[in-house]
């Protein structure tokens, strides 16, 4: 694997944790226990989805530098929600069900985007 494979991997792995992450922490808009961790939780998932974004148009970026001449260039939404599920390099944690709020704090407390 070259160290550019090795970089759009792991790009794609930080950009797919904060996407899945971001939809999961979303899910609580409107059913927060109280109205400050109901828009605390809100503003985290849309700056995940932010990171996500920034994540996905370098991968982007990084696969239309190595593309061949005259193919169609990748876009951050084909490589966000057009490749199919076994695709996605994210860490299991950020694909479990919410449960309840403590649950969802622990699971974004021991994220791997914590910890970068």
């Amino acid at each position: 694997m070259s160290p550019s494979t090795s970089l759009l991997q792991y790009t794609l792995h930080l950009a797919d944790d904060a996407l899945i992450l971001g939809h999961r922490n979303s899910e609580w808009t409107g059913y927060g226990p109280i109205l400050e961790q109901d828009i605390a939780i809100s503003n985290i998932a849309l700056d995940l989805i932010g990171q996500a974004r920034n994540f996905y148009q370098y991968a982007a970026q990084l696969m239309n530098e190595g593309a061949v001449e005259g193919g169609k260039e990748v876009t951050e939404d084909d490589l966000a929600y057009l490749r199919d599920s076994w695709d996605f390099r994210n860490c299991l944690l950020a694909e479990q069900t919410n449960g309840d709020w403590a649950k969802t704090i622990l699971r974004q407390f021991f994220s791997p985007l914590q910890r970068r």
